[in-house]
Order: C-alpha cells, then sequence, then structure tokens
C-alpha cells in the first residue's frame, strides 16, 4: 500500500473519530455544564463523577480536537481511550452494569441479567456500543500513529513515539 493512501486512511479515521465524539462533549459543556454533566453522572452511579466528568469532557472536547488536527495523538487517543473505558464500565444498561450500577465498579454478577433482558455486546440497547467503538478508534490510531498528514509528523517528524510513520 502506498504510504500516501495509509496517511489518508489514518486522516479520515482521526477526523470521523473527531466529528462524532465532538458533539458529545460540546452538549455536556453547553447544554449540561460540568454541575449538570456531574449530576447526570451521580445519577448514573458513575464513580467519581465529578472526574468522570472531567475526563469525560476533555476527552471528548480537547482530545477529539487534537486527534483531528493529529497534534499530540498518543495523548488525545489515550485520553479518549480511558473516558471511554469509564463509559462501557459504567454507564447503565449495558452487559457489565445490568441495567445500571448498584454501588461499586463492574458489577459482574449482574451482566446475565442483561443478557437475559436481550441486551447483547453490540446490540443498539446497550448504552455502551459507541463507547466501545471509541475505544476501538482510540486504540487504532495509538498503535498507528496519526499518519504523515497530521501536526505531529510536520512539527516532530523525527520522534518515532509522537509521529510513527513506517
Amino acid at each position: 500500500m502506498p504510504v500516501w493512501v495509509r496517511d489518508f486512511a489514518l486522516l479520515v479515521l482521526r477526523l470521523g473519530c473527531a466529528f462524532c465524539l465532538i458533539p458529545h462533549g460540546w452538549n455536556k459543556v453547553t447544554n449540561w455544564g460540568f454541575s449538570g454533566t456531574a449530576a447526570g453522572f451521580a445519577q448514573m452511579g458513575v464513580p467519581y463523577p465529578e472526574l468522570s466528568a472531567a475526563v469525560a469532557i476533555a476527552a471528548e472536547l480537547v482530545g477529539a480536537v487534537l486527534l483531528a488536527l493529529g497534534l499530540l495523538t498518543p495523548l488525545a487517543s489515550s485520553a479518549v481511550i480511558v473516558a471511554m473505558l469509564g463509559g462501557l464500565l459504567t454507564a447503565p444498561n449495558h452487559v457489565f452494569t445490568g441495567g445500571g450500577m448498584t454501588g461499586g465498579l463492574l458489577p459482574w454478577h449482574t451482566a446475565g441479567k442483561a443478557l437475559d433482558r436481550g441486551v447483547g455486546f453490540l446490540d443498539e440497547k446497550w448504552l455502551g456500543v459507541s463507547a466501545f467503538q471509541f475505544c476501538l478508534l482510540g486504540l487504532a490510531v495509538l498503535i498507528t500513529g496519526p499518519g504523515g498528514i497530521s501536526l505531529d509528523w510536520v512539527l516532530f517528524k523525527h520522534s518515532r513515539w509522537l509521529a510513527p510513520r513506517s
């Protein structure tokens, strides 16, 4: 595969991820605000709701913009992965929680309840499906790097950590 095709594909991947993440972060900031987001997280039973809200907003806004630009890509993709893992493991109505947190992170014994209700791992009724997809996108960008069409490549092309490229 020509390098330019790979670079273009990584650009599309980064832009697509950012395009889908930014509205989530924007909604949290403009409609709910930080305190509203934290309160919503607390109501859903998300552990450490203030910290979780800050991480989610930072990843969905700042991390997504950095991904789109291809700037500080390892940090941006790691932030997205961490935030989305948090959502994946604590969102109500998914396989791990069986319909909501009942105290503590990851009550594995409730997974069967969700499966009994017909909520599958990639089912649309499962609220964690988007978080799972964003985790995969973040992981792909973290592993491959931003590609040659990125600010990391322009600014740090001699740094294999910030701009790996074969």
